[in-house]
Formats: C-alpha cells, sequence, structure tokens
C-alpha cells in the first residue's frame, strides 16, 4: 500500500515549496502575535471599555446626587413648614400662660424643634411606604440615612445622630439647627439649599468610599478586568472628589432649575422639569445613545480582540492563504501532474500498483499538512508565551485553533486530491479543486463582514451569507473561544468531508483510463 521511494520522490519534488511555505506563515504567525499583543490592541479596548465605564459611573454618581439632593430637601422643606407651624402654635400658647415674649420664644423654639423632628420621622415613613420599599430594605436605610444625616437630630441624650462619623473626619459637625435662627427670613430657603447640597454630597461621598461599597461595585465590574487600582485610577474610592462632582451637578442642577422655573411653558410641570433637567445632566454616554449604538460600543467594550484577531482572521483566513496555495499545486503535481507529463506511465510500469500511489501520494498530502500545522502550533505557543495580553485565548485554546485550522485543510486537500485524481489534465484539476477551495476562501472574507465576530456597528448582516457556502465556516473559532462544544460536530463534518473525498479519489483512479 506505502511506496517509500515515491514517498522520497514526492518529498523531493515538493519540500522547497513546503519549506518556504511554512517559514512564510510561520513568520506572519509570529509577527501578527508579537505585534498585536505588545498591548496597541488591548490598549484600545481597555481604553474604550474604561471610558464607557467611568462615563457610567460618573453618571450614577450624579444621579445619587440628585437623588440624595431631592430627598433631603423635600424633607427638610416638610421640617421647616412644620417647625413654623408648631413655633406660632407654641408660641401663642406660651404668652397666653402668662410667658414673657423672650421666654414664650424659647421654648417655642425648643418645642417646634422636638415635633418638626418627630414629624420628619413620619415623614420618612411615609415616603418609604409610597415607594413600596420595605423598611429594612437597603433603598430604606439608604433614604433614610441621607434625610437624618442632613438634618442630623438632636437626640434625647444630648448627641447628634451623626456626630461619629464628623469625628472620624476631625471636623466640627455642622448641624441644621443652625438655620433656624433664619427660618422666617426671605433667604432661608437659599441657605437651606446650600446646607443640603452640601451635606447630601457629604454623605454620598463618605458612602462610596466605604470599604465594602467599593467591593460591591468591584465585584459587579469584575467581569470587565477593573480591579481596585484600576478604580481607584477613575478617583470614584476618592472622598474629595466625589464629593466635588456631587457638588457640581447639584449646582448646575439648581441653577437650571431656577431658570427652567421661572421661564416655565404650557404642559410642563415641575417634577417634568426636574426629570428632564436630571436626564441632561447625568446620562452616562450608553444612555443618550441609540440602542444599535449602545449595544456596539458593549460589544467592542466585552469583545476579546486579540483571540479573535488570531483565531478568526489569522487562522481562518490571512493563514490559510500559502497553505491552500501549496495544497493545491502540490495536490495536482502528485496525481493529475504526472499523469498530464507522462511520467505517471514510469512510476506504473516500475511495478508500483495505482493503489500504491493514490495511498502513498495522499499520506505525504496530510502529512506534510499536518507537519506544516504542528509548526504553526509550537510558534503561536511560544509567541503567546512571550505575549503579555489581556485575552480569553488559552494554551488549550489555541491548540484546538490550530487542530481545526488543519482540519479544514484536510477537508479541502480533499477535494483538491479528488479533483487530481478524477482528471487527466493539470488544468482541469486545478480549476475544479483549485478553484472551489479559493472560492471558500474569498467566500470567508465575505462573510466576516456579516458575522458576529464584527461589532454590529460595521457588521452587514446580508454578507453573513458567505458564511453557509463555504466549508471553512466549520471551523467554528467563536465556539473554541467561549469554551462551548459546538466546534465538534462541525469539524466531525470536516473529517468526513476529506476521508470521502481521498476515498473516492483513490477508488477514481484505479478504475480509470488513463492516456499512458
Amino acid at each position: 500500500m506505502f511506496s517509500k521511494s515515491l514517498f522520497k520522490q514526492s518529498c523531493k519534488a515538493n519540500g522547497i515549496m513546503w519549506t518556504i511555505i511554512t517559514v512564510a506563515v510561520c513568520f506572519m504567525l509570529c509577527c501578527v502575535m508579537l505585534i498585536s499583543g505588545n498591548g496597541n490592541l488591548g490598549d484600545t479596548k481597555s481604553v474604550l471599555e474604561d471610558a464607557i465605564i467611568e462615563g457610567e459611573l460618573d453618571s450614577q454618581v450624579q444621579r445619587r446626587a440628585l437623588n440624595y439632593y431631592e430627598l433631603a430637601d423635600g424633607a427638610l422643606c416638610h421640617f421647616d413648614n412644620t417647625f413654623k407651624e408648631k413655633y406660632v402654635a407654641a408660641y401663642t400658647q406660651a404668652l397666653q400662660s402668662g410667658k414673657s415674649e423672650a421666654e414664650a420664644g424659647q421654648i417655642a423654639s425648643v418645642t417646634a424643634y422636638s415635633l418638626a423632628a418627630e414629624e420628619l420621622t413620619t415623614y420618612y415613613s411615609a415616603l418609604i411606604e409610597q415607594k413600596g420599599y420595605d423598611e429594612n430594605s437597603q433603598e430604606a436605610q439608604e433614604i433614610r440615612g441621607v434625610i437624618f444625616y442632613v438634618f442630623n437630630p438632636l437626640q434625647a441624650d444630648g448627641t447628634y445622630m451623626f456626630d461619629s462619623f464628623y469625628t472620624d473626619l476631625g471636623e466640627e459637625a455642622p448641624r441644621y439647627n443652625t438655620l433656624l435662627a433664619t427660618i422666617s427670613e426671605e433667604g432661608h430657603a437659599d441657605e437651606r439649599d446650600k446646607y443640603v447640597m452640601t451635606n447630601s454630597s457629604i454623605f454620598l461621598a463618605g458612602n462610596m468610599v466605604k470599604d465594602e461599597n467599593i467591593q460591591s461595585v468591584l465585584d459587579v465590574l469584575s467581569e470587565y478586568g477593573i480591579t481596585k487600582e484600576k478604580y481607584a485610577e477613575f478617583g470614584f474610592s476618592d472622598y474629595g472628589n466625589v464629593k466635588q462632582k456631587s457638588l457640581e451637578v447639584l449646582v448646575n442642577y439648581r441653577a437650571n432649575l431656577e431658570y427652567r422655573l421661572e421661564n416655565i411653558k404650557d404642559g410642563e410641570t415641575v417634577e417634568s422639569i426636574k426629570a428632564e433637567i436630571a436626564d441632561d445632566l447625568a446620562g452616562g454616554l450608553l444612555s443618550v445613545l441609540p440602542q444599535d449604538m449602545f449595544d456596539a460600543l458593549q460589544e467592542v467594550g466585552q469583545a476579546d480582540l486579540y483571540g479573535a484577531l488570531i483565531g478568526s482572521i489569522f487562522f481562518k483566513m490571512a493563514g490559510l492563504l500559502l497553505p491552500i496555495i501549496y495544497m493545491i499545486m502540490s495536490s495536482n503535481a502528485l496525481i493529475a501532474g504526472q499523469v498530464d507529463s507522462g511520467s505517471m506511465a514510469y512510476i506504473l510500469s516500475s511495478g508500483t500498483k495505482r493503489k500504491q500511489v493514490t495511498f502513498t501520494q495522499a499520506m505525504f498530502l496530510i502529512s506534510s499538512i499536518l507537519v506544516m500545522f504542528l509548526c504553526t502550533t509550537l510558534t503561536s505557543m511560544i509567541c503567546f508565551a512571550i505575549v503579555d495580553v489581556s485575552t480569553e485565548l488559552t494554551y488549550g485554546k489555541l491548540a484546538l485553533i490550530n487542530l481545526g485550522a488543519f482540519l479544514v485543510m484536510f477537508a479541502m486537500s480533499g477535494i483538491c486530491f479528488l479533483a487530481s485524481c478524477y482528471f487527466n489534465r493539470s488544468k482541469h484539476s486545478m480549476a475544479l479543486g483549485g478553484g472551489l477551495n479559493m472560492f471558500f476562501l474569498v467566500a470567508t472574507m465575505l462573510g466576516l463582514f456579516g458575522s458576529p465576530v464584527l461589532p454590529s456597528i460595521i457588521r452587514m448582516e446580508a454578507l453573513n451569507a458567505f458564511n453557509y457556502v463555504s466549508i471553512i465556516s466549520l471551523f467554528d473559532v467563536v465556539s473554541i473561544l467561549d469554551g462551548t462544544t459546538t466546534f465538534i460536530w462541525k469539524w466531525a463534518i470536516l473529517l468526513a468531508v476529506g476521508i470521502i473525498c481521498y476515498i473516492v479519489g483513490s477508488l477514481k483512479f484505479e478504475k480509470k483510463d488513463l492516456p499512458l
């Protein structure tokens, strides 16, 4: 079945071409992996991903600042109204009981403060119920925290509820009751706004820099490769930075709100104006983009660009081009070329059977392609060990990609071998076998622009049809990179195509008439 002399002859005839093409493919692979893995490709992805994440985090900080401001401002407005109401009643009652105006004012202030603070607790409970939160839920505790932190009420033991926070900072606690002296004056509302803006920002910053809160954010962002150090670079673990961001958005919010309320239009309400201003000021990058653009940016940010470049672009297209050329030329030269030139007559006249010819030539073609891809496997492993890039690609996946590329070439070489065995003329063999395989390669290149490998922003869905007319599409790199097993049954098809073509080609050559 196997002829050593014929195998050696094939090696000698095709050795130089095989060597040149193998070296060229390995060199290109080395350049692609090392150049793309030097950080530029990863940096491009990281910069885009980091920009999106930082923008969204910034948006969330601004939205929380606006939410805290509205909660605290609403609560303190309620306190002011209640205080004034209770003060008048207590003052009148004190005068009627024979107290002097000074005594009545002092008694009324203490009484009104206590009653208004108690009413604020009722206000909080009603707000929680209105929003549908459970008293012990995180949302309810957050609302309670910001309202009573900003208010900082005096407790029965003479201390203030949140003094410990300011003590830790080494600062004197600002207390809302310092504004009570101006509660009936015209400028009190403006002073209250400033007070609420400052203290809601302090509360937000204090919450965000807590270790447990930072860790909860990092747990969510871990799938994007955001580390504690990267998060710190964004500035969201820095108390002063978060506080400043909060104050800036609140100042802009108040300025815009005052202007819009002075120029309110028909059909607008205070709530609709507030919502519109909040969206304008705190809308993240992704929230203001069309859905298609939103999805595309997410795809790019989450994509494994290095894995896609190596697997879907090099091994599935660029890395197959030269091996296909070698395979077309060598498979034609092994059978049809020798029939066409008349050298086959010499081989058969030496006592070599046709079955020996086809088996030996098939073994040479398959083994030469196998060794070629063993070389690319070794090259890719060495290069992958050198580069330092964030990718889902592993040594195991890289080995599977090389194996998949070999199976594609095995199936395509089977087609070329069948054509070489079927035809007696080189031009016919190369036209059918070579032409069909080049069509597969070109179809795969066109199909790339319609495949999920590319983000939807540049994907042309219509071109995906080319993926259905190329057997190279059975080389499922995406499945390998994702760690699924879908690629296995596709490999089985490639293996079956190659085996069938080699067997049919051999049988055809054994039975056909040769022009000897």
